[in-house]
């Protein structure tokens, strides 16, 4: 009986070792999910027309990726700008994580810097208006910059549960492309009367 509560007892710590990392990795970022219903923590630039922090559907989107609220960026003709700063520990590995929806509009651009190297540069993207997740691993230099440029002339992507966790134990691998596992959801339903329309484009 001794021996089967050990195996019983080994078996969950190995659960929780493995579950941990994911479950309980703390974000750097202030209000990455957007829950305070605006750009709480966020500093904004460029072009920040037609951008905003909104819940429910919104033009071809269902709703948050996570919790109520997400940023919809609509900037034209030329990219807005959302971005935080951080301490970080030099050297340390750190994960960047985010959900990102779009449908392909043209001309419409997406792209993320890390201290302002590029990190991902997307042109025209199109997710099927699914939420797509895409991850990072990055080095820490004590301060850093996550920033994220945005342009859709036609209408607007969306942006939500951006993530920046210290390594740890390990980072999971990097995230370029969408996630396979996320095109086998159903397709959205195109909502775009619901929405207040770009004029006099």
């Amino acid at each position: 009986m001794r021996t089967k509560t050990l195996l019983v007892v080994a078996a969950l710590a190995l659960w929780v070792c493995v579950a941990a990392p994911t479950t309980f990795a703390q974000n750097l970022l202030t209000n990455g999910s957007f829950e305070t219903g605006d750009f709480t923590g966020w500093t904004t630039g460029g072009n920040f027309e037609a951008t905003e922090v909104v819940s429910g559907a919104f033009y071809d989107y269902t709703g948050a990726q996570d919790g109520n609220f997400y940023a919809v960026m609509g900037p034209v003709g030329s990219d807005g700008t959302l971005s935080q700063a951080l301490t970080t520990t030099p050297g340390a590995q750190y994960q960047i994580s985010f959900w990102f929806a779009s449908v392909g509009d043209n001309p419409s651009d997406f792209s993320v810097t890390w201290d302002g190297t590029p990190v991902l540069s997307l042109t025209n993207p199109n997710t099927g208006a699914n939420w797509t997740q895409y991850t990072f691993i990055a080095t820490g230099t004590g301060t850093d910059t996550l920033a994220f440029n945005f342009r859709d002339d036609p209408a607007y992507m969306a942006l939500d549960n951006v993530v920046i966790a210290d390594c740890g134990l390990g980072c999971g691998p990097s995230v370029p492309e969408p996630s396979s596992l996320l095109l086998l959801g159903t397709g959205v339903l195109g909502l775009g009367g619901m929405v207040r329309r770009k004029l006099g484009r």
